[in-house]
């Protein structure tokens, strides 16, 4: 917005130097001093040339001491068409009055959702604020100091208490010996162990969230597990051979294959 915006100055009048022609970019004023004596500084501004008459114009404008350039012309509906475009011009002596429609009009469109504020120079507010409504412009500082003591999605986090997961976290096969390990390398573990060239599983769970079979895709075969009173697994059968699961008090300590 501020590249958009013209710099803003209290009753300022001037007159043209020079003539501007139909389609002028570039010209000059005769004067840039203010009722205070103080020189406009170099800027983008706005005037308004031969108020009321016929030929009036808002024309837009880079300064430079006394000269004008990059001129456009502005519709009263504030669209800008570059140079000069009252086809009889502007005599040397015009009078030219600044004027912040220009501003007021982007202002207006900004509020209005039909324009965009500037992104290389945001604007910002001058303390930190506090918040509290959801519909408030919350501040980076803000934003930062929220999510402070978020873990982000990238890099190492720490996480201290306990943690409770509504569903089970999905996490990648190991490689470490501190990593988490899925189900799937578990039970891979297992039945090759137990099984000999035992590699790509499909795993079916029963209604209290046991593994009920394990589809062995690579043999087409289909190994159901059974449990004893306690969930604890004792069997594997396969429909042509059974694997039994040793135990010694509340430890499984060894597997009696076929």
């Amino acid at each position: 917005m501020s590249t958009k915006l013209t710099k803003v100055v209290a009753n300022f009048e001037t007159s043209l130097a020079t003539k501007l022609a139909n389609g002028a970019t570039s010209g000059a004023l005769t004067s840039i001093t203010d009722k205070n004596s103080i020189a406009l500084p170099n800027a983008k501004y706005c005037m308004i040339i031969d108020r009321g008459t016929g030929d009036e114009e808002h024309l837009i404008f880079d300064l430079s001491g006394t000269a004008i350039s990059n001129i456009y012309s502005v519709s009263r509906q504030g669209v800008q068409i570059s140079g000069v475009q009252n086809l009889n011009g502007h005599r040397a002596g015009a009078k030219c009055y600044l004027t912040d429609f220009v501003n007021l009009k982007i202002i207006v469109d900004i509020l209005n959702g039909a324009d965009t504020l500037d992104s290389l120079n945001p604007i910002k507010y001058d303390a930190d604020p506090t918040f509290n409504d959801s519909k408030q412009l919350i501040s980076k500082g803000y934003a930062d100091t929220q999510l402070a003591t978020k873990a982000p999605l990238n890099g190492n986090n720490t996480f201290t208490g306990n943690n409770t997961f509504v569903a089970s976290p999905k996490v990648p096969t190991p490689s470490g010996s501190n990593d988490a390990v899925n189900l799937a390398y578990v039970l891979s573990l297992v039945f090759a162990g137990v099984i000999v060239g035992f590699n790509k599983i499909t795993t079916t769970y029963d209604s209290q969230g046991r593994v009920k079979n394990v589809r062995d895709n690579e043999n087409g075969l289909t190994y159901l597990v059974s449990y004893d009173n306690n969930d604890n697994p004792i069997k594997i059968y396969n429909g042509m051979n059974t694997w039994r699961i040793n135990y010694s008090g509340d430890r499984a300590v060894s597997i009696t294959r076929p």
